[in-house]
């Protein structure tokens, strides 16, 4: 059972292949292992039909932290960032809401003509996308590193959380009452409050969904779109950054950033359970039989599988076991992919370099609220949320010449249906998802060559996240910062020795930022 490794990361996610960059570059000896032929997790780029390709889930990489990206040298590994996009919604009344990529709003007139929105809701954004940027600062900082010991001692503990939140106070009285304010508040009040054009209130709290077991009127969902929008210049809108060859390259070049550093990654090694022996981590059993031995394991595998699965329940207290089971990944989100035989036209977009981004098929609020209403009853919403790419006009490896990949990122359909399983449901999901892209690009159907569905269910066999939830942990007010993902837990370690955890459903966790995995990493570096 001994291995020449100290460490061993469960997964080859985005997490998994930071957390061993990281610690590759500090002297640790790692092996990663990840169940699958190719890294990436749910960060992957992949054929669904052939000849096109695209990313599984995650289309753009705006989340993943710059200074990451920095410290790993990721252009030097093959990453190539496209420029940010722009986001596109279009309406039924044959027009469009079009929100430029840019920083931030110098000329509000301007503005206002690209947007088609009223100088009031001119003045309103750039003081709303000016809000969003300093509170993202803020928070980006306080998710960018391990959180202080809540029960730490003396003197050294007091000053570390005097730290951490005077990341919040520092933004002034006006705006810490305002964030204080913002953070358990439904989106829908968040824009109502503010914006006049429904469609630009649709545009800004879809943000507050994505991933989410909220609707807009949901109280809570405000800070869904604050974790959305934290880093490096990010505001009210989300505009898409995508990489060459997709989401892909993302974790390819991680790949190679954590072989360079000294890291192995193996693929194709399904890990069956942790081996433990006196409340301590002694290695790890893959399936087939073959046992490494380490003393420190790091697992990018969800909470509830790591706990509920691959550790013995007999190894952890049983109110812990609780905690574990009571965990909230209830996937809200699936995938449908169409491949085209030519670039679909949408009503009102005269300029094809428009739908080079993100395009958001969901003008109101009250369609989002409808949506997700159907999920809180185990039914198909019948006009889901949709948030479109084409990346194929923007990189156009991604498909035969002339033709086009259109992958639509389809919010509110629930893992557990009621009265009928996924099977039944799937051919039903995508034909829905295809008549409603039709409201706004008529005659899309007929440009379709074939297209893959993938549902929750299929997203968690595929990914191996419980509940196809790719965030892990549903984003709540209840599972995040110090209950993320189990109060008295969220610091990486877990009850037995030598046990971490370093995923999305991890304090710093959920999208691509890849913060999780270099926080999980430092604390496993001071705590050696």
């Amino acid at each position: 059972m001994a291995s020449n490794f100290d460490t061993v990361i469960i997964g080859a996610g985005h997490n998994g292949l930071v957390c061993a960059a990281t610690l590759a570059r500090a002297g640790r000896s790692v092996l990663v292992l990840e169940r699958r032929e190719i890294v990436g997790g749910c960060a992957v780029t992949e054929e669904f039909v052939p000849g096109f390709r695209c990313s599984a889930t995650f289309a753009g990489v705006e989340t993943f932290d710059p200074t990451i990206a920095d410290e790993l040298k990721l252009q030097e590994h093959g990453l190539q960032l496209l420029p940010p996009a722009c986001v596109l919604v279009p309406r039924q009344a044959g027009d469009a809401l079009y929100l430029p990529p840019q920083g931030d709003v110098v000329d509000v007139s301007d503005w206002c003509a690209a947007t088609q929105c009223s100088n009031a809701d001119g003045q309103a954004f750039a003081k709303f996308d000016a809000l969003l940027r300093r509170l993202g600062e803020a928070f980006g900082a306080i998710l960018a590193k391990p959180l202080p010991e809540l029960e730490t001692p003396g003197v050294g503990g007091i000053l570390e959380l005097l730290r951490t939140g005077w990341l919040l106070r520092r933004l002034g009285t006006r705006e810490f009452r305002e964030a204080m304010r913002f953070l358990p508040m439904p989106i829908a009040d968040v824009v109502v409050e503010r914006f006049e054009n429904e469609a630009l209130r649709a545009a800004i709290a879809a943000g507050g969904l994505t991933g989410s077991w909220f609707g807009p009127r949901s109280p809570g969902s405000a800070l869904n779109l604050l974790f959305h929008r934290v880093g490096r210049g990010r505001g009210a809108i989300g505009y898409p950054q995508l990489a060459f060859g997709g989401t892909g390259s993302l974790t390819d070049a991680l790949r190679s950033a954590a072989e360079a550093a000294g890291a192995t990654v193996r693929t194709g090694a399904d890990v069956e359970r942790i081996v433990i022996g006196r409340g301590k981590v002694r290695g790890v059993k893959l399936v087939g039989g073959e046992e490494i031995g380490v003393e420190t394991v790091i697992s990018n595998a969800d909470p509830k599988t790591t706990l509920l699965s691959l550790v013995e329940p007999l190894e952890l207290q049983p109110s812990f076991v609780r905690a574990a089971q009571n965990l909230r990944s209830r996937g809200t989100v699936a995938m449908v992919k169409l491949a085209l035989s030519e670039l679909p036209s949408f009503s009102g977009v005269t300029d094809a370099s428009m739908l080079a981004g993100r395009i958001q098929i969901g003008e109101h609020l009250d369609a989002l609220e409808m949506a997700f209403d159907a999920t809180k009853y185990g039914e198909l919403p019948q006009r889901p949320y949709l948030d479109l790419t084409i990346p194929s006009i923007s990189d156009p490896g991604l498909a035969p010449e002339g033709k086009h990949v259109l992958s639509a990122w389809v919010q509110f359909p629930p893992y557990h249906l009621r009265g009928r399983d996924w099977n039944d449901a799937r051919g039903e999901l995508g034909d829905l998802v295809v008549q409603r892209i039709e409201d706004y690009a008529p005659g899309l159907s007929r440009h379709i060559v074939d297209r893959e569905v993938l549902s929750p269910l299929d997203l968690e066999k595929r990914f191996g996240v419980a509940e196809g939830c790719i965030y892990h942990l549903e984003p709540a007010l209840d599972q995040s910062l110090y209950l993320r993902p189990i109060p008295r837990w969220s610091g990486y370690r877990m009850p037995i020795e030598q046990l971490y955890l370093c995923g999305s459903g991890t304090h710093g966790g959920g999208g691509l930022s890849g913060l999780a995995g270099r926080n999980a990493a430092r604390q496993v570096i001071e705590d050696s």
